[in-house]
């Protein structure tokens, strides 16, 4: 399997990745896919106005991702804190769904900009980031093409660049409090093959460093 990273016109490929990033999203989406049949994977980008960013993100997470659990998504999720080349701050979320339950990003962006609202009024924007790679990707284990999978890992792969990182006051990234384990790429493998029973995957490099 080539690099995820550097796939689909080569977006990232000037990018330095963090290992430790990538290792936890695999270790969510492993774990959603464990639970769920099927798990619907989306990024969302959150923009808070630069006085109140650090106040409000802990507090908008919590409410965000409460409303999604009360709602039956049963959401696992990753942020990651960048700092862009103009000093301002911004982060970056990719989410983990129940695929049973939803097939349809907008709810979820709607539900996040109704929470952010309550925060910050009109100034905060939450980004569908619907650029060259599609956003709200469902990722069945009964399909027979590695396609889906490699969207996700693809989109979700961003959070992990090492770039406008630097510096980046408090925490570079938050994650769902379950357990994190240090997963080799035998170990990725390994999970892929028991999750899908009609793919087979050989020992590859699931990390772009």
């Amino acid at each position: 399997m080539p690099q995820l990273i550097n796939s689909n016109e080569n977006v990232f490929l000037d990018y330095e990745m963090s290992v430790r990033i990538q290792n936890i999203y695999y270790n969510l989406l492993i774990q959603a896919l464990q639970k769920h049949c099927k798990v619907f994977v989306l990024r969302i980008d959150i923009h808070i106005p630069q006085e109140i960013v650090l106040q409000v993100i802990s507090d908008f997470n919590h409410r965000f991702i409460e409303k999604e659990k009360i709602a039956g998504y049963d959401p696992l999720y990753i942020v990651a804190r960048e700092i862009s080349f103009g000093k301002r701050i911004h982060h970056h979320m990719a989410l983990f769904l129940d695929g049973n339950k939803t097939n349809n990003p907008y709810q979820h962006f709607e539900n996040a900009r109704i929470v952010l609202r309550n925060y910050c009024g009109s100034y905060g924007e939450i980004n569908e980031c619907n650029d060259n790679l599609k956003n709200g990707i469902m990722i069945d284990r009964n399909s027979t093409t590695y396609n889906n999978l490699y969207e996700v890992l693809r989109k979700i792969s961003y959070l992990a660049k090492k770039t406008q990182k630097d510096n980046v006051p408090g925490k570079t990234f938050f994650y769902s409090k379950i357990p994190i384990l240090p997963l080799c790429n035998e170990d990725i493998s390994r999970y892929f093959q028991s999750l899908f029973p009609y793919l087979t995957f050989g020992v590859s490099n699931w990390y772009a460093s």
